[in-house]
């Protein structure tokens, strides 16, 4: 067991390190996202999308003469 710790030791601890630190940055980096989300979704500009493209239009009518048969669009 003494054998795999200390066998190359340095390049285990320098592979630590590493991982350590690209977990860190990592995280930072979701953290900052999600910040940044939260600013703009409780934001009035959000709202103010919302307000204008979330409105209920009525939907398109499409002339088709299907009678439960699958047809080509034309």
């Amino acid at each position: 067991m003494k054998d795999w710790v200390v066998n190359n030791f340095w390049i285990k601890v320098i592979s630590l390190a590493l991982a350590i630190i690209t977990w860190f940055y990592v995280n930072g980096e979701l953290e900052k996202e999600n910040r940044l989300a939260s600013k703009f979704y409780g934001s009035e500009l959000y709202k103010s999308y919302l307000d204008e493209n979330l409105q209920e239009q009525p939907a398109p009518k499409k002339k088709t003469n299907n009678r439960g048969y699958i047809t080509e669009n034309r």
